[in-house]
Formats: C-alpha cells, sequence, structure tokens
C-alpha cells in the first residue's frame, strides 16, 4: 500500500466517523453551521471513497486499447471528487448560510455542539497530519518541495486529502466561532454567516483541485528534476552525439513516457566494433572484390545489432535513474 493509498484510507475512516458525530450535533443544535460542516464530512466521505475507486482502477494492467495503461484514472476521479466539494458542499452549505443569516433560526444545546466539534477538531487534526506526513514523504521522492509537490506533484490522491483535511480543520474552526459569536451576541444570524464561510472554503480547495487535475489530465511533462536525469544518461553516453526531439509525459502518478530522437556517433561505433578485429588477418582474407563485399554487409549488420544493442542499454540505463520511466523510446536518427 502506497503513502498516497494509506493517507487516503485513513481520512475515509476519520471522516465517516466525524460525519456521523456531526450530524448528531446538527440533530440537537439545529446550527446552519454545523449542518455545513456535515455536508462538508459527507462530501469528503463521497469523494474520499472516488479516490479509492480512482486508486484501483489505475492499477489496472494496459491493454491492446490502452497500451499505456490506466494510470490517469485517478485523474478522473479526482477531478469527480473535487466537482462533488464544489457543487454539493460549497453550493448547499452558501445556500443554507444565506437563508440562517436572511431569517435566523433559534439554536439549541450549543454546549453539545461544541464539544463535538472539538472532538472533530481532534480526529481532523490528527488525519491531516498523517496525510501531510505522506505527501512530504511522496514529495522527498519526488525531489521536490512540499509546496512544488502539492502544485504540480503527479499523485493527485494524497494531496486531495490534505487540502480536504486542511478545509475540514479551518471549516471546524469557522464553525466553533460563528456558534461562539452567536452564543455571545444571542444573534444566530452568526452561525449563518459560518456556513457561508466554509462553503466558500469548500469552492476554493473545489477550484485548485479541479484545476490541478484538469493539468494532469492533458498529460504534463514531469518534473524537471526528473526529465534531467534521464537526459544526463544520455549526455553521459560517449556513443550518443546528439540528443533532439525530447518529449516526456505523465502517464500517471508514478509512470513516465520519455522519448528521445538520438544521433549516435558512427565514428566511436566503429572503432569499438574494429577494436575486437585482428585488422591483419583480416585484410589477408581480401582477395578480391567478393571478398571485401562480404567484409562490408558483416560490418554493416555488426553495426546495425550494435545500434539496437546501445539503444537496450540506454533504455534499461534511463530506468534505472528514473524509475517512474516506465515507457522509453529512443530514436535512433
Amino acid at each position: 500500500m502506497t503513502t498516497s493509498t494509506r493517507a487516503v484510507a485513513v481520512a475515509l475512516f476519520v471522516d465517516f466517523v466525524i460525519a456521523m458525530a456531526k450530524t448528531v450535533a446538527f440533530l440537537l443544535t439545529g446550527s446552519t453551521a454545523i449542518m455545513a460542516e456535515v455536508l462538508h464530512s459527507a462530501a469528503d466521505v463521497t469523494n474520499q471513497s472516488l479516490l479509492v475507486v480512482g486508486i484501483v482502477r489505475s492499477r489496472r494492467k494496459p491493454d491492446r486499447d490502452y497500451p499505456y495503461g490506466f494510470g490517469r484514472s485517478r485523474y478522473i476521479w479526482a477531478l469527480l471528487s473535487a466537482a462533488g466539494v464544489l457543487f454539493v458542499g460549497s453550493g448547499v452549505s452558501v445556500v443554507r448560510g444565506a437563508q440562517q443569516l436572511w431569517a435566523p433560526e433559534p439554536l439549541e444545546h450549543l454546549g453539545w455542539g461544541f464539544v463535538i466539534l472539538l472532538g472533530s477538531l481532534v480526529a481532523e487534526s490528527m488525519s491531516l497530519a498523517f496525510g501531510f506526513s505522506a505527501v512530504r514523504r511522496s514529495a522527498r521522492e519526488a525531489d521536490q518541495s512540499m509546496w512544488q509537490y502539492l502544485r504540480r506533484g503527479p499523485d493527485p490522491m494524497g494531496v486531495a486529502v490534505v487540502l480536504e483535511d486542511a478545509s475540514a480543520v479551518l471549516g471546524v474552526l469557522i464553525a466553533m466561532t460563528g456558534l461562539g459569536l452567536a452564543e455571545r451576541s444571542g444573534n444566530a444570524a452568526w452561525d449563518g454567516a459560518a456556513s457561508i464561510a466554509i462553503g466558500l472554503l469548500l469552492g476554493v480547495s473545489a477550484v485548485f483541485l479541479i484545476n490541478r487535475n484538469r493539468r494532469l489530465l492533458l498529460g504534463p511533462a514531469p518534473p524537471s528534476e526528473s526529465v534531467a536525469r534521464m537526459l544526463a544518461v544520455l549526455e553521459d553516453s560517449p556513443i550518443v552525439a546528439r540528443i533532439q526531439d525530447v518529449k516526456a509525459s505523465q502517464l500517471g502518478a508514478d509512470a513516465v513516457r520519455f522519448k528521445a530522437e538520438v544521433t549516435f556517433d558512427g565514428h566511436e561505433l566503429a572503432r569499438r566494433l574494429l577494436a575486437g578485429r585482428d585488422l591483419d588477418a583480416t585484410w589477408s582474407t581480401l582477395n578480391g572484390p567478393q571478398a571485401l563485399e562480404r567484409l562490408l554487409v558483416e560490418f554493416g549488420g555488426e553495426v546495425t545489432d550494435a545500434i539496437g544493442d546501445e539503444v537496450d542499454r540506454l533504455e534499461e540505463a534511463l530506468t534505472e535513474a528514473a524509475p517512474e520511466a516506465r515507457h522509453v523510446d529512443l530514436e535512433p536518427d
């Protein structure tokens, strides 16, 4: 189980328990802000279930119709997850908050509401800490800073969990603030204002995730550090004279396609092949045009085989230097 998968599993369990607790708090208090948090947690449970579906489907093996596999399935389901947060969690929270702001309804049993929200805050914070640790580990493996990975990292699952948990923690704090102001002032409109703020928070998080997964679905270039490692393998080879038309694209969370046209140094290749020959003995066998023709045909076949062997060696070296390079296409130019 990968770190992002564990983060999703932990968040799914925590959010399910929290959703049940918040539902009880809403029934006791009638608070619109707590109702927004119920919707928040329900959206998180649904969305993380979709993330699990995306993880499972992305692990399917390549087939004839999809020769490069199903790695981008994660981005599709993560995009649906973010859309759910935007249209369900955010939309309903803002509308219901506006209704409470316009015509405030009285609140009851606020003490129980505070207790349950405080417990939710502790649980959400623990889930956030676990998800943050998982994403930080993935960022280190990708040779990126935490901020770079959150913005452009190839795995949307752990990032989605961290952002959802962070917004959940902030959402609980907003709900507690709204309830506290409503209790102190005796004006339940503060409860509606908190609900609107939670809805806007969900909307901002969702738009960020939607844009991030849209970019990943388009097949962006992998991190520059990854491409640099692959190019270094080609540049360090004494038999490679020139590299051109380099293309790399992200196929999934841990899969990259790398393609390049490579011009081999014919002089170096010929020197390597001739180094294993006894040139004096070869020369002594050249007793006519037919012998020379046979020699040249044989040498041409050796050149072709040597180029093929060199391509295989370079592709193997590339995958060792960058394990994420699952599909490497080197074209002799």
